[in-house]
């Protein structure tokens, strides 16, 4: 699937996706919702929305491949003061929903912009995953259908307007194993 040259509020996978492709466009405040396989890219974009890319957690935040994102501009909340995630999702373990959930195994970022100058004075820095479960923040948390995490991160060129460094996630816990490799 391929967007080319598009303007719109929202790209929106509801039952699963494979290989898509968004480039040259701008999304508004719904930005792109996604679940699926494959690989997800995004390239020559706008997104303005509460993350560049959400997973959505009524299929179970899944995505089975990767994330390419290249020569993009991510305005967090369109605008608004807040907070700043990269990847959003929720997943708390304990729901079966049919099949193995998965994160990206792999997300490439390379030559992103992050205009987070409206951010509230609290800001600590825009977050590559946002809190995908607040529970999970040690070994006792169990999950009964385990979520397959991210493996790696490589990030080249991504800069903010704020000045503050791109960080990991307010769940440090859970994103512990993930491999992030600046270039």
């Amino acid at each position: 699937m391929l967007y080319d040259r598009c303007v719109f509020s929202r790209f929106d996978a509801h039952m699963g996706v494979a290989n898509a492709t968004i480039r040259n466009s701008t999304l508004g405040h719904m930005g792109i919702n996604a679940i699926g396989s494959g690989t997800l890219t995004v390239e020559n974009s706008t997104i303005r929305a509460n993350t560049l890319i959400n997973l959505r957690s009524d299929y179970g935040s899944t995505w089975q491949g990767e994330f390419v994102i290249r020569n993009c501009i991510f305005v967090p909340a369109g605008g608004r003061p807040g907070s700043a995630s990269l990847i959003g999702g929720s997943y708390s373990g304990q729901h079966d929903f049919g099949y193995t959930c998965y994160m990206p195994e792999r997300i490439l970022i390379e030559n992103l912009h992050i205009d987070d100058s409206n951010h509230p004075e609290s800001y600590q820095g825009p977050a590559v995953f946002s809190n995908f479960n607040p529970h999970m923040t040690d070994d006792s948390w169990q999950e009964n259908f385990p979520y397959i995490k991210t493996r790696e991160v490589i990030l080249t060129n991504v800069t903010t307007a704020s000045g503050k460094a791109l960080r990991i996630s307010d769940n440090t816990f859970m994103f512990r194993n993930v491999k992030v490799e600046v270039q």
